[in-house]
């Protein structure tokens, strides 16, 4: 950890607080000037010694922010901490600087901000250094692992192994076949080249290419639910879902997710959601989901897991929902929250090499795989503009390829503003990908102008496509209404003859009552994380008040 400060007692105090908290694990180095620190870190570097985090103060001679561009070039992994000096009013955020910092975050140039001055850093120095060091670990040191795995680095099947523990939040390792690592592991622990990927499980155990199901039986999570009859169902982990389950296992309802694949749905791809509320300095969408899952299962939720839903009838006062291995549960109210899926780009040449180099969504376990290479992402929204930032992370370049002609129409300033600010991000606008080709992997992608119909052809490492989605509510027609879309209607959107009750459906309450939907996958969701999370939390009350109807029924009857 390097300190840069020019006033040395500054600087000595914060290493020394360091020093107390650290220093048994990092050495602690404090430099006076931006060229002294600079030439530390050169030297550093080429004795091949790890920088984990650089904090410069605010008003460094040649500007602290300028300081933490330039070592980021030189150690891209260390964390830019930017040490500024609490001001007259004595608050977490130096009003008098507030415009410097709105930039430098804006501009994604440092990536924490610390008031010096502290009275204990217990309060104000170490909770936020100890948060970026637990990331830094897991990207560069040894780390627990459940599963070191072992595959071809560009086989399909490797990719969406990793991509299920990734979005799941399993700790692992991989080691392609080939690797020194991966040989020792094949001929230790016998596996069959046959059928790689195989997952080594830290207990010895051997899953080969396994799938969701037995994933999730070696993990210790359920794939069957443990009751015959459940007060709310909720189908779908994602941020609605999530929220739903939080809300309504809080609430006294014995409630059970049904999730077929991973915890955090879209949103747990994201790589960094920054205008999340709570989170200053932003959250990865997988880290939010698992805190969320987490949250539920302690108020008393049960997560189903590899189980897709398949129907949803009444019976009764119970709605009945129907399990892909044919089994069933019954709910006295469901909240559906299946979310949606990227759209694909229908292009055959690619869709042969998913999973090879072509990649639907964020995937972010294939960015390390493309260090030094040049990777094009498809898409105008948020969800493509963090996809961007966090693949120029690792690639030499990132082009993120637009069909319209302005990134502002469809996503939000912060990441406009960023993007902008990233070198090694190129935007192009008014293009469209026709095609593609490789043998074993993605090697290049043919691009068209959407005005003059100019076509070329661009070497590739990786295409990330994320243009859209679906709701794949195709096992729902026939039990709730549905937009033209597929999206499912809720309260005053459900047609009057599709309604059976005297009463109005409540609010996110389906044609069919007792059935509810949140989230994506309702029909004028505004598709954003926390509109989904708000959707899930104020469904459960309309689920409370389904069933005092239900009560009072059953009184008066």
């Amino acid at each position: 950890m390097l300190v840069v400060d020019a006033d040395d007692g500054e600087r000595r105090t914060t290493e020394q607080a360091l020093a107390r908290r650290f220093g048994p694990d990092y050495l602690i180095r404090g430099a006076a000037s931006a060229p002294e620190a600079l030439g530390l870190l050169a030297d550093l570097v080429d004795r091949g010694q790890d920088v984990a985090l650089v904090a410069a103060d605010l008003h460094l001679p040649g500007g602290g922010v300028e300081l933490l561009e330039r070592t980021h070039a030189l150690c891209p992994g260390a964390g830019r901490v930017l040490l500024f000096a609490m001001d007259r009013f004595h608050t977490r955020i130096p009003f008098t600087e507030l415009a410097t910092l709105q930039r430098a975050v804006a501009l994604g140039r440092i990536d924490l901000s610390v008031a010096k001055g502290w009275v204990d850093p217990e309060e104000w120095l170490y909770p936020q250094v100890q948060e970026w060091l637990s990331g830094w670990v897991k990207a560069h040191r040894p780390h627990f692992v459940i599963y070191r795995v072992v595959g071809e680095r560009w086989s399909p099947r490797t990719h969406h192994l990793l991509d299920l523990l990734t979005r799941n939040g399993v700790p692992f390792d991989f080691h392609p076949s080939s690797s020194p690592e991966g040989r020792r592991l094949i001929d230790a622990h016998h596996l069959d080249l046959d059928r790689l990927p195989a997952a080594v499980h830290q207990s010895g155990t051997v899953l080969a290419d396994p799938g969701p199901a037995e994933l999730a039986s070696s993990h210790g999570m359920r794939t069957a639910p443990s009751a015959e009859s459940y007060d709310l169902a909720v189908l779908g982990a994602g941020p609605a879902g999530l929220a739903a389950a939080v809300y309504g296992a809080s609430e006294g309802l014995r409630t059970v997710v049904i999730e077929p694949q991973a915890i955090g749905g879209q949103a747990g791809t994201s790589s960094l959601i920054r205008n999340y509320l709570g989170f200053p300095r932003g959250i990865g969408g997988g880290p939010l989901a698992h805190r969320a899952w987490e949250q539920a299962i302690l108020f008393g939720a049960e997560l189903v897991f590899s189980q897709p839903a398949t129907g949803v009838t009444a019976l009764g006062d119970h709605r009945v929902v129907a399990l892909a291995d044919g089994g069933t549960l019954r709910a006295r109210a469901v909240i559906v929250a299946t979310g949606v899926t990227y759209r694909r780009l229908a292009v055959p040449a690619l869709e042969r090499l998913v999973g090879a180099g072509v990649y639907y969504g964020a995937a972010g376990v294939a960015a390390p795989a493309v260090a030094a290479e040049q990777v094009y992402v498809v898409g105008g929204a948020n969800s493509a503009g963090q996809a961007a930032l966090h693949l120029a992370r690792y690639a030499a370049r990132v082009t993120l390829l637009v069909r319209g002609r302005s990134l502002a129409a469809s996503m939000s300033e912060y990441l406009v503003t960023h993007i902008a600010a990233t070198a090694n991000i190129d935007v192009r606008l008014g293009v469209r990908v026709t095609g593609g080709s490789g043998t074993d992997r993605l090697e290049s992608l043919t691009l068209e102008d959407t005005g003059t119909g100019h076509s070329e052809t661009v070497p590739a490492a990786a295409l990330f496509v994320l243009i859209g989605a679906e709701p794949h509510t195709e096992w729902l027609a026939g039990a709730v209404e549905l937009d033209e879309r597929g999206y499912v209607l809720t309260g005053a959107e459900v047609p009057a003859p599709a309604w059976p009750l005297r009463r109005a459906p409540l609010p996110f309450e389906t044609s069919l009552p007792g059935v509810l939907a949140a989230g994506d996958v309702r029909h004028g969701s505004v598709k954003r994380v926390a509109g989904a999370v708000g959707e899930g939390s104020v469904a459960v009350g309309s689920v409370h008040q389904y069933l005092a109807e239900l009560a009072g029924e059953a009184v008066e009857a």
